[in-house]
């Protein structure tokens, strides 16, 4: 009788287990899908980071043109001033 009982516990613990181990592979199967989903975002993250490079690459330019414009415009004031300062002092020079 008494090895009856011990058989009977087993096979509760048995039971036990093994509605124990279902839930663990419920569990695993969901960190999985977690971890895949962790994946795809990592990606997605990956690839707005380099489209943000670019935009923030693209307005870094756009921010530069007026000041170049602005330098070339001075640049030829200056050259146009000079000349005609040069002309009016060799038109001087011969009169």
């Amino acid at each position: 009788m008494d090895i009856e009982v011990i058989i009977e516990r087993h096979e509760q613990r048995l039971k036990t287990l093994e509605r124990d181990m279902s839930v663990v592979k419920e569990v695993q199967a969901e960190i999985r899908s977690m971890n895949e989903t962790l994946v795809t975002l990592a990606n997605e993250l990956k690839h707005t980071n380099e489209h943000l490079a670019r935009h923030e690459k693209k307005i870094d330019e756009i921010e530069t043109m007026p000041k170049k414009r602005m330098q070339q415009i001075i640049t030829a004031i200056i050259a146009a001033l000079a000349g005609g300062l040069i002309s009016a002092i060799i038109g001087m020079i011969l009169v």
